[in-house]
């Protein structure tokens, strides 16, 4: 991932406010992240960009338009990333390809202090921290349809996609990385039976490139470990996927957590490209209504700090400042529990960065 931290100007993110919830939860992540100029003194340029998912195609006829793909090319160019609310259609998929963004990585995390909320009982629930990283250029997701005809009954859609040496290989050798730097445990997640072929290239390239080196590998079924990460989530540390599996894997996060509104991630290129954004989507059902929850956007704007500008001390920061409202008993009401202190969006996001001033302060003092 590209390190921007050297760089003498102030760091560059370029943001796409998206649609439905997509521009509140984006706004309090901003909010958020301004309240790191007075203790951290960090400043960030930030450019936004036009309207993706289906606002685009409502304007333009495509979920990535022309001037928003040009707008995310010149923020890259300039060493930048880019800060992604919820976009409806293919505009995440075709934004994957354009760029050339090979991987995606989805934490799954719990919290203690959101023990009451989630649906998962039992200590075993409250420290899951498992990294899900995604291939993002392959599979079923970038694959090409057509319709078929027929007669009455016959038609339908025909759909093909591929997988290559290459593309696994380079997902993989991430994963190698990331278990490397965590604890060597590596799950490799197919589907042996109904993709046979499929899954023999992935545990070939996974024998290839990622075992050895005191990685302990181990291949397994996407259904067994949907069922093994829901009953034993410690054994699981990094875990590689084709990308619908890893789509399905990641999306449980928002189980351990507590709501899909906690669910975040990014994706990268071999340049150091990067997009960060949630893993829920627009909910329009109650956009513009101050009730969404903000933490997803605010962690991929922690996780910008931490992976893209190496500031991890600013990323910590904003994590725990974020718990210490949990802690205080601040909530938005899709994670409330009786006798807490319900917040709307923008709300939250001030009481995140009055915490994260007090935190700085603290520090300050001892």
């Amino acid at each position: 991932m590209l390190d921007q931290s050297s760089r003498n100007s102030s760091p560059l993110l370029g943001v796409l406010r998206g649609e439905g919830i997509g521009p509140e939860v984006v706004d309090a992540a901003l909010e958020v992240l301004k309240g790191l100029r007075d203790p951290f003194g960090f400043e960030v340029e930030i450019e936004f960009g036009g309207p993706i998912g289906t606002e685009a195609y409502a304007l333009g006829g495509n979920d990535l338009l022309p001037e928003v793909e040009a707008f995310c090319r010149g923020i890259f160019k300039r060493k930048g990333s880019v800060l992604a609310g919820a976009g409806g259609g293919r505009f995440v998929y075709d934004l994957r390809d354009r760029f050339q963004l090979f991987y995606k990585l989805s934490p799954i995390l719990s919290y203690p202090e959101l023990r009451g909320v989630r649906r998962l009982k039992g200590e075993f629930s409250d420290d899951v921290d498992v990294l899900v990283i995604r291939e993002n250029l392959g599979g079923l997701y970038q694959g090409k349809s057509r319709e078929t005809k027929g007669g009455p009954g016959a038609a339908g859609v025909e759909h093909t996609f591929s997988s290559t040496e290459r593309q696994v290989a380079a997902v993989l050798k991430v994963a190698r990385s990331f278990a490397e730097s965590r604890s060597g445990r590596l799950a490799v997640v197919i589907k042996n039976s109904g993709l046979p072929e499929l899954g023999a290239l992935w545990k070939r390239m996974a024998k290839t490139v990622a075992e050895g080196n005191g990685i302990e590998c181990e291949i397994l079924d996407v259904d067994y470990a949907v069922y093994r990460l829901m009953e034993q989530a410690d054994a699981f540390d990094v875990i590689v996927a084709p990308n619908c599996w890893g789509d399905i894997l990641s999306d449980l996060a928002g189980v351990f957590g507590g709501s899909r509104g906690l669910t975040f991630g990014a994706s990268y290129s071999e340049e150091g490209h990067a997009v960060y954004q949630t893993n829920h989507g627009a909910a329009h059902d109650i956009a513009g209504l101050g009730r969404a929850n903000p933490v997803g956007q605010i962690f991929s704007t922690a996780m910008w700090l931490g992976e893209s500008l190496g500031k991890k001390k600013e990323a910590a920061s904003i994590v725990e400042s974020v718990r210490e409202a949990w802690r205080q008993g601040w909530r938005t009401e899709d994670v409330a529990e009786p006798g807490c202190k319900i917040s709307s969006t923008g709300e939250f996001a001030e009481i995140v960065v009055g915490y994260l001033r007090d935190r700085v302060d603290r520090e300050a003092c001892i």
